[in-house]
């Protein structure tokens, strides 16, 4: 526990740990019982590694799902905690629910060529988004409902787990802003926790590591082509080596 703590950094303790737990613990039952979320909160099975390397569509009709292998992980959870986009439909930053249709930035024939082609592809993975967004709302409104739960309501559910990064900042990120927001949040009484200025300091102190951290996740992710979990399709197998060496 304490190395994998110190993963991320070197301070983190597990007496840090567990005196964010016990601020989960005075405020899941409050949330438990909200009527937002226990709306959405349905016991369904999560497969846990829905990425396209398990799905299998079929040959001559692509949009038809055959099968879904890889079920050894799948367990059940509450629908508003696992509720969300697809692995490979995963919207840009600022993605914005409701209906409105993507679009290229303002200003965007000032961008340089490479500014132009990362705005581009956002504007399509966030069309790609929206479509997904739009069929559930039309075909599986309880599934949009969930997806569209206020993240401060259901973080605390998922974020008192200790991740692979191993970094308390998540944890401490969603209890700060519960905090700050309880009232705004049309929650019972104020927030039966405090958060002191020792941890609102540490808090800014890794800041900046933790989304660096993320930063070089994602940028590995995207140069060798890989899901989430690092698997590579047999057809990128050869490019995503090749990438692997240059970095």
């Amino acid at each position: 526990m304490q190395r994998r703590l110190h993963s991320f950094d070197e301070s983190q303790s597990i007496e840090e740990h567990s005196s964010l737990l016990e601020k989960v613990n005075m405020v899941l039952p409050i949330l438990s019982h909200d009527p937002r979320v226990v709306d959405v909160s349905d016991p369904v099975v999560w497969h846990t590694d829905l990425h396209l390397g398990n799905i299998f569509v079929s040959p001559n009709e692509p949009d038809t799902i055959e099968g879904i292998i890889d079920w050894q992980s799948s367990h059940i959870r509450p629908l508003s905690i696992q509720a969300r986009f697809p692995e490979f439909l995963t919207p840009p930053k600022d993605y914005t629910f409701g209906p409105q249709v993507p679009s290229l930035p303002d200003g965007f024939d000032d961008l340089s060529p490479e500014q132009q082609e990362q705005a581009t592809k956002e504007k399509d993975l966030a069309s790609r988004s929206k479509y997904y967004e739009m069929s559930s709302l039309t075909h599986n409104q309880h599934v949009y409902n969930a997806m569209k739960l206020d993240r401060r309501l259901w973080e605390p559910f998922t974020y008192c787990q200790l991740f692979s990064h191993g970094s308390l900042f998540p944890l401490r990120e969603c209890l700060i802003h519960l905090s700050q927001d309880w009232s705004l949040l049309g929650l019972p009484g104020s927030c039966p926790f405090l958060i002191t200025e020792h941890e609102r300091r540490r808090h800014d102190e890794q800041k900046l590591q933790y989304e660096d951290c993320l930063y070089l996740w994602d940028l590995v992710k995207n140069q060798l082509l890989t899901d989430i979990s690092g698997w590579v399709p047999n057809d990128r197998w050869e490019a995503t080596e090749k990438a692997n060496k240059e970095l």
